[in-house]
């Protein structure tokens, strides 16, 4: 049997992020094709940076899981090289933003103006791991195909680049700073293949790295709810959760919240009632103290479900998302969906899907939408068949396995 790898910073039990889940999925699913190993850090903790785990080697569900240190984390460090690599980002997203970044790479795909400062300030990161890259170096000849997931981080821009002729980039790419940087142009033009999430990343995408970007394909994940749920009486005890709440699952940080927590306290102020906001997931910010927001801390995914299906609709605010794997699972369940219009991917699921979700484009829209759908609950079922038809027929795993499959053996 062939071996794969997938290059990742989290994996494990304990890790809820989306592109770690998505890693997970997919992993899984070419396991009974290939030999998978995972090559990943001990870290879950993403602002600390600390280790978490002790082992090396673990087998989940038949997947070689082989864990990585990382260099000693230095916040203010990290921080100042980051100021001082930000001129060739920030000139490259200038050029985005008038118009001219395509025009300029399709005449220089690599730029190598800041690369090195930027090439210094990723050693500093908390996720740079010298081990995980020396032993893909070592072994990449025994690998078919290098899958990197993710495209900002130190492994997966140094990864990506120790065998690019067999490697394949999952970017899980959005309108971000880091996405400008120069050394990008050398890990986008130079992959075997970038497996994108939605013709919308791969847009923007083009509109950055040009003609002269790798190979790319549309692969997506699918997705797939069918783990045994918990009794939604039992779950709603555990969390001391009563009576109406939206729904948001995931990392709870500031990237992924948005400004969903002062909204919805601003909502609630205008609409006092028994409404509540329910955030599931591991806390990676301060927490707020409010009546009715519950933290439900990290949860089990047959927890996750009973949550998910109980709740009046699901909320996603991030507007940084590449598919969002919380609204299409939301959608498979036939559950309505309320999420950030700045996200041209889920406004795009929103437009494609005949608004079997619906996207909110400022404060006042999301209180109106909400509102809403609290006061008249039938609203939120009035799109349950179409949102479920929409995931099954673009997300089919069927589908999406085959298209990666053929990748592979093409590599």
């Amino acid at each position: 049997m062939e071996k794969i790898c997938f290059v990742v910073c989290q994996y494990g039990k304990e890790v809820n992020g989306g592109a770690e889940i998505h890693c997970k999925m997919l992993a899984e699913r070419l396991s009974p094709t290939y030999e998978v190993d995972i090559l990943t850090t001990k870290i879950v903790n993403y602002n600390t940076f600390e280790e978490y785990y002790t082992q090396s080697k673990e087998e989940i569900n038949g997947i070689n899981v082989i864990r990585f240190s990382c260099r000693p984390y230095d916040r203010h460090e990290h921080g100042t090289l980051r100021k001082k690599s930000k001129w060739a980002r920030k000139l490259r997203r200038t050029l985005f933003r008038i118009g001219i970044l395509e025009f300029c790479a399709n005449i220089i795909p690599k730029w190598n103006f800041g690369v090195a400062k930027e090439t210094e300030m990723l050693k500093t990161h908390g996720f740079y791991s010298p081990d995980l890259l020396q032993y893909l170096e070592q072994k990449k000849e025994e690998y078919k195909a290098i899958i990197i997931m993710s495209y900002p981080y130190p492994s997966s821009i140094f990864g990506a680049l120790i065998a690019p002729h067999k490697t394949i980039l999952i970017p899980t790419a959005h309108n971000e700073g880091d996405l400008f940087r120069s050394i990008q142009t050398n890990v986008f033009t130079a992959v075997a293949n970038i497996a994108f999430n939605t013709e919308e990343e791969r847009a923007l995408a083009k509109r950055i790295f040009g003609k002269k970007m790798a190979k790319n394909s549309i692969v997506a994940v699918g997705v797939e709810t069918d783990s045994n749920t918990e009794e939604a009486e039992t779950v709603h005890q555990k969390f001391n959760i009563d009576g109406q709440y939206m729904h948001f699952f995931g990392r709870v940080c500031d990237s992924k919240m948005g400004k969903l927590i002062p909204w919805f306290v601003g909502y609630k102020a205008k609409y006092p009632g028994d409404f509540k906001l329910v955030l599931t997931g591991r806390l990676f910010q301060d927490k707020v103290d409010h009546p009715d927001i519950i933290y439900t801390g990290f949860v089990s995914e047959e927890e996750k479900i009973a949550l998910i299906k109980s709740a009046a609709f699901v909320v996603n605010p991030s507007k940084n998302e590449s598919l969002s794997l919380l609204l299409l699972e939301a959608m498979k369940m036939g559950k309505t969906a309320l999420v950030n219009g700045q996200s041209d991917v889920m406004k795009g699921h929103c437009i494609k899907s005949d608004y079997a979700a619906n996207y909110y484009t400022s404060q006042s829209d999301f209180e109106k939408k909400v509102h809403a759908y609290v006061s008249t609950p039938a609203i939120a079922n009035t799109v349950n068949g179409k949102a479920i038809a929409y995931v099954n027929r673009h997300y089919n795993w069927d589908n999406i396995m085959a298209t990666l499959k053929n990748i592979i053996e093409t590599l």
